[in-house]
């Protein structure tokens, strides 16, 4: 496991304020605020219907995400229109902090000046075009940035490249006054379906951002069961192993009941549930509402 101390990075929602980096159990990132693959919600974002964003962000904090990762990017929509309204919804449902998820900058610079607390932006890659934009936003509105391990060549398939990137990140960040206790390294998780080494190449990244570069770290962690059966296990077994190498956040699916028990398990085993408290509440929680089910049927 390693040692290094990271620096805390605080995100401020309405109400609530999430310390990354503070605690051995990475914080969640609920993902479902995001058309990807989603039929049901992009016909939803297309007809102008964002209200149901409302459900997905209360059952997701309600299913303990610490933050909120807001994508609507939908072909063919008004995205800069869909995210003020994602954003406003979502804050008056909910007090936790947001992530925004686009790729457009003038999205992203409307998003940060009506967003209210402190949000993260998810992300810029090391593409010089993408770090040109991005980074300068994030210090102008004092926002945590993620950067992601990719750059002009495409995705590197190993970790000492990924390592290059994120330091050519960091570099240009300090460039303009960010410091790295402001920047939280995406290591990138691919499809294991698609190839032996990519988790592998991930854990350590993980591991060597953490000792090496001194930063907090997160992954999109569906991504890493792409195209493979039983894939909610396989995520949850895949937060650990990179909780071990000193992730300190991710992205993921907080309504997902394996999810809950690696989250609540791993709390439990490094001493940050008191008496155990955090896991028999969840764990009754969830065999009351197992009886509930079954009395339906």
């Amino acid at each position: 496991m390693p040692s290094a101390v990271l620096p805390v990075i605080e995100l401020k929602g309405t109400k609530k304020t999430v310390k990354i980096g503070a605690t051995k159990t990475p914080v969640i990132v609920g993902e479902r605020i995001n058309p990807t693959n989603r039929k049901e919600l992009i016909a939803k974002l297309k007809a102008g219907e964002f209200a149901v964003l409302e459900g997905e962000a209360k059952k997701q904090v309600a299913n303990g995400a610490d933050v909120l990762d807001i994508n609507v990017g939908v072909p063919g929509i008004d995205e800069k229109h869909a995210m003020l309204e994602a954003i406003r919804i979502v804050q008056d449902a909910v007090e936790v902090p947001l992530w925004i998820d686009t790729s457009n900058p003038d999205v992203l610079a409307a998003a940060l000046k009506n967003v209210q607390g402190r949000p993260g932006i998810n992300s810029t890659t090391g593409e010089e075009k993408r770090m040109d934009v991005v980074i300068p936003l994030a210090a102008e509105y004092g926002a945590a940035l993620v950067g992601l391990c990719i750059d002009d060549s495409g995705i590197p398939q190993t970790s000492e490249k990924r390592i290059q990137i994120a330091g050519k990140i960091i570099e240009r960040a300090e460039k303009h006054g960010l410091d790295r206790k402001n920047i939280i390294i995406d290591c990138v998780a691919l499809a294991c379906s698609t190839g032996e080494s990519g988790a592998k190449a991930t854990l350590d990244t993980i591991r060597l951002c953490t000792e090496e570069l001194g930063v907090n770290t997160t992954v999109g962690l569906s991504n890493v069961s792409f195209g493979l059966p039983d894939r909610p296990v396989l995520n949850a077994s895949f937060m650990l192993l990179c909780a071990g190498q000193g992730m300190t956040c991710f992205i993921g699916n907080p309504n997902d009941p394996n999810m809950q028990v690696a989250l609540k398990s791993s709390k439990l085993f490094w001493g940050e549930d008191k008496y155990a408290m955090g896991y028999l509440t969840w764990y009754r929680k969830r065999q009351a509402e197992l009886a509930a089910a079954e009395k339906k049927q």
